[in-house]
């Protein structure tokens, strides 16, 4: 399907673009200036022949609310979604679907709540997300309406645990703010994704959806979870008032919380990937977590025991890959591999640029009998590059190539594409290897 997204670009929207492009999709990123009042007709366009619509436009709210950002935390997100709306009734044909982000800021801090039960809060964050949606209900009737609301997102690469884990690294503390008695509503960036796709697939879901964890937490809880997966024995509180000076009102989205279930997602059978915080820090500490400028790897670049060469050879299509600068950019990315009459391999790699053929001829060897997984490839004189082949189909229908490293990583299939459960399989086994597979591209070749 088509997705017309506003905010791609964020943190949020870089990991959705990539995800929902993995599951094939195409994402017309909706960039600022299409919501200029002169470019209307532009953003018309993009809604006019999507089938879907995700609204992730918003300023970050863990930033000092000064007056003047309180201001751009509105003009971020309430004109936009108008605009959106306003777009969308315009349309002769509206998208069948319209996701439109909130937080859990909405609810107030005292009780637990789920969407069936949510009373509202009265501080500013909830009543920006009130009349965020708001707008959002203005949509057409005839379009599915489904408004996220979101907890705290975890990733190692940004956001809140990037933070908290440069402070351990730091400090080599860990911290709880306040008595740590407060909810911590959280989801896993993978979690969330998934739930993305989850309500596409499911048409009658609608309305108000909670994206957070089924584990309802408090601060304290995140805080010594995350201190027992970096091995930190000492845990020491730290005063609200220093969130205050740093954020200002703005401390409040740590220092206050909302307890949150997500009722609607469990009632529909979603399946959480990491349903614990244990759980996803017990995964991120067996890949990589981020810790100031430097970061711990640990993955798994076994490559495979046996193999028939000569199988090998002919044709594979790149599907995804991490980028790299020999293949920045390149769109019909295929590899062939042909074996020679002196048992040499010839390696021939193609792909176009900007409609510009590119074409590079190399050579590849098999140095090591006992290691039939590890070729080395080179296109460059004497240089050679290691080349693991970390997974092969028994049909050799598609493949999983890495290196010595973690910087490079392909899929390749025989064909153009590769069937999502084939997919979906491919990257839960790499991220059980421990490889950020959020950084994949997946190469155009249709």
């Amino acid at each position: 399907m088509k997705i017309a997204m506003s905010g791609a670009s964020g943190y949020v929207g870089q990991h959705l673009t990539r995800f929902l492009t993995g599951k094939g999709h195409e994402i017309i990123p909706l960039g600022r200036s299409f919501f200029k009042e002169e470019d209307f007709n532009q953003l018309c366009h993009a809604i006019q022949t999507s089938q879907i619509v995700i609204n992730l436009a918003g300023a970050p709210i863990n930033k000092r609310w000064t007056k003047a950002y309180k201001q751009e935390l509105q003009d971020s997100r309430i004109p936009v979604t108008r605009q959106l709306v306003r777009a969308m009734k315009a349309a002769n044909t509206p998208p069948e679907l319209f996701i439109s982000t909130s937080a859990v800021g909405y609810y107030s801090s005292s009780g637990i709540h789920d969407e069936h039960d949510g009373q509202p809060g009265s501080d500013f964050l909830a009543r920006l997300c009130q009349a965020w949606e708001r707008e959002a209900h203005e949509c057409p009737h005839a379009t599915r309406l489904v408004i996220t609301r979101f907890g705290i997102i975890l990733s190692e690469d940004g956001g809140v645990l990037q933070q908290m884990i440069r402070l351990q690294h730091v400090t080599h503390l860990g911290a709880i703010i306040g008595n740590g008695q407060q909810p911590f509503p959280w989801i896993s960036m993978q979690d969330l994704c998934n739930a993305y796709d989850f309500i596409i697939q499911h048409p009658h879901l609608q309305g108000t959806i909670n994206l957070t964890s089924p584990e309802v937490i408090s601060q304290k809880h995140f805080a010594r979870e995350l201190a027992k997966a970096k091995g930190i024995r000492l845990i020491v509180p730290l005063p609200k008032f220093i969130f205050h000076l740093l954020y200002s009102e703005g401390a409040s989205f740590i220092t206050s919380g909302q307890a949150v279930r997500p009722s609607i997602l469990q009632k529909a059978g979603f399946i959480y990937i990491h349903p614990t915080i244990k759980k996803l820090l017990t995964t991120m500490s067996q890949a990589e977590i981020t810790t100031g400028n430097k970061a711990q790897k640990s993955f798994d670049n076994r490559t495979i025991q046996t193999m028939d060469l000569p199988r090998y050879m002919g044709r594979w299509y790149e599907i995804a890959r991490y980028e790299n600068r020999f293949e920045k950019g390149m769109t019909h990315v295929t590899a062939t591999y042909t074996r020679l009459s002196n048992g040499k391999i010839r390696v021939e790699n193609e792909g176009y640029r900007k409609n510009t053929h590119n074409k590079a001829i190399g050579r590849a060897k098999q140095p090591d009998p006992d290691a039939p997984g590890k070729l080395k490839v080179s296109f460059f004189l004497w240089f050679y590059s290691d080349y693991y082949i970390l997974e092969l189909d028994t049909d050799y229908n598609y493949v999983v190539v890495g290196s010595s490293t973690d910087k490079y990583l392909w899929i390749l299939s025989r064909e153009k594409n590769l069937p999502n459960t084939i997919l979906d399989k491919l990257l839960n086994h790499l991220r059980e290897k421990g490889y950020d597979t959020n950084k994949l591209i997946f190469t155009k070749q249709d």
